[in-house]
């Protein structure tokens, strides 16, 4: 019978999908409970540090750029290019309050850059410290860039992150000029910065026999100041007035430097008789130069430093800027300077301008008259041909006229010089450099 039963079972199981029941004298075995589910709060989870916070006078700046670890130049390239305004526009008091900058880890090293919103070149480069003991020149507002690194200090944060916000300067107002010593023939600058509400007009009382006009140039108001060539040398003064706020200046006025000989001409009476020694002639040249010289067109036209307005193998010359010249008798001192050139000469606009006269006159034959802003004007006569209109808008290189022997001459030439408003000046101060920088 026992035989019997254990072949009954064994079928069973069979039966049953190959479940194993123990067999006789088999010692049972347990399996080990699988393991349960791991749950968060079990894993190890590692975090990197979160990038440092600014505020700036308490107010939080947001973060514009985050490169992470050792910044590789082409990542701060990238990072420069995607950095974002953070929103904060801040006051800088006249008397000097910085704001403060405070980051929730103190960096290890900062980079600021401050440039004139709308400008291109910075004012400013250095440490955020540096940048605390800075006062730009003019009152506005200015964009900071401000970078700051760690490096990782006692667990910290790792790498470079950019900030940009606006800082608003408000500076005391100033009332200056660019030099006190002027040489006969010469210009200086006029100027008035951080002018307060309610003291927007500017203006200037002299002895030097010149009354200037202010245009606002660049968050100034600016002003050209001639000394005229045929001024004694000495001492003048000058006074500026913005509000209720005036300053006294003492220039002098130092020799031009002209040739010191005397110029000898003769030039056919007939001519003469046709242009210097005619009444008519002379009216109408001071009837229409006149109102050209007193306007002053309120933008800055021209670029850097002028150039020639001749080929440069015409330039020698020894009718010169203030040199005394006789001719025919009647003594009198050059307004400009002469260049000798063969007539079809080509000649060129010296820098940007709007051409406020292109025509004939008798005195001068072709004439040309170019406002370059500011009531700076350049002037050619003795034209062959004028190839520009009134109101026509130059470009410096741009071909104006040819040179000729029209007017009151001796010989073909280029009379060219520049004034400004109605006092001639030597055009040598504007081939130099740029007189407002």
């Amino acid at each position: 019978m026992t035989k019997e039963i254990v072949a009954i079972a064994a079928a069973a199981a069979l039966l049953l999908g190959g479940c194993q029941i123990p067999g006789l004298g088999e010692e049972e075995t347990s399996q080990p409970p699988a393991p349960e589910p791991a749950t968060p709060s079990s894993q190890q989870v590692q975090q990197q540090p979160l990038t440092p916070t600014l505020t700036l006078d308490g107010q939080p700046v947001r973060t514009g750029a985050v490169v992470r670890g050792e910044a590789s130049p082409q990542a701060m390239e990238l990072a420069a290019a995607e950095l974002s305004d953070g929103g904060i526009t801040v006051q800088v008091a006249a008397d000097g309050g910085f704001p403060d900058f405070q980051f929730s880890q103190a960096p290890e090293e900062t980079k600021a850059t401050l440039t004139p919103i709308g400008g291109e070149e910075a004012s400013f480069s250095g440490t955020l410290e540096e940048l605390a003991a800075f006062t730009p020149a003019k009152s506005g507002g200015y964009t900071l860039d401000l970078w700051a690194v760690w490096r990782g200090a006692e667990g910290g944060f790792s790498g470079t992150a950019g900030y940009r916000v606006v800082l608003e300067y408000r500076l005391p107002m100033a009332l200056a000029i660019d030099a006190t010593d002027v040489p006969q023939g010469y210009c200086l600058v006029l100027r008035a910065s951080n002018l307060p509400e309610g003291a927007e007009e500017v203006t200037a009382t002299t002895d030097m026999g010149f009354t200037p006009t202010f245009y606002r140039y660049q968050g100034e108001m600016v002003a050209l100041m001639p000394a005229k060539y045929s001024a004694n040398t000495g001492e003048y003064h000058i006074t500026l007035t913005a509000g209720e706020v005036s300053r006294d200046f003492v220039i002098s006025v130092t020799d031009g430097g002209f040739d010191v000989t005397v110029q000898e001409f003769s030039v056919d009476q007939g001519v003469a008789d046709a242009t210097v020694n005619n009444q008519e002639a002379n009216i109408v040249y001071e009837q229409v130069t006149r109102p050209l010289k007193n306007l002053g067109d309120p933008e800055k036209y021209w670029e850097g430093a002028f150039q020639l307005p001749i080929d440069r193998q015409y330039v020698v010359s020894s009718s010169t800027f203030g040199r005394i010249r006789v001719i025919n008798g009647a003594k009198s001192q050059h307004a400009g300077i002469d260049y000798p050139a063969p007539i079809g000469t080509q000649v060129y606009a010296p820098n940007n301008g709007r051409v406020l006269f292109a025509g004939y006159l008798q005195l001068t034959g072709n004439m040309i008259c170019i406002e370059h802003g500011f009531g700076l004007k350049s002037w050619y006569y003795h034209l062959s041909a004028v190839d520009v209109e009134e109101g026509q808008m130059v470009k410096t290189g741009d071909p104006i006229g040819k040179v000729g022997d029209t007017g009151f001459v001796t010989g073909p030439h280029l009379h060219f010089t520049m004034s400004v408003n109605n006092v001639y000046t030597n055009p040598e101060q504007y081939l130099a450099e740029d007189i407002l920088g």
